[in-house]
């Protein structure tokens, strides 16, 4: 095992990208983020699962990293 900081981006064979600002070769689904509305760009995946999310009738089920940590950070 490794820890992220050691590990060199290039060796990795699938290298798992966040929610982005802008759109890139993964992130192409625009989701807007439950909290502060400002708009990501996410993987196929993530975009999967927060619709499965909005059909069982989640709010806000999408938080981007920022405010996750601040309502973490709020919660202690």
């Amino acid at each position: 095992m490794s820890l992220r900081s050691r590990l060199n981006p290039d060796d990795q064979r699938n290298p798992i990208e966040g929610p982005t600002t802008i759109r890139t070769g993964s992130n192409q689904s625009e989701l807007l983020c439950g909290f502060c509305n400002r708009t990501y760009y996410v993987d196929e995946m993530t975009s999967n699962q927060t619709i499965t999310a909005l059909e069982e009738g989640l709010d806000n089920p999408f938080c981007c990293d920022e405010c996750a940590a601040e309502y973490e950070e709020l919660s202690h």
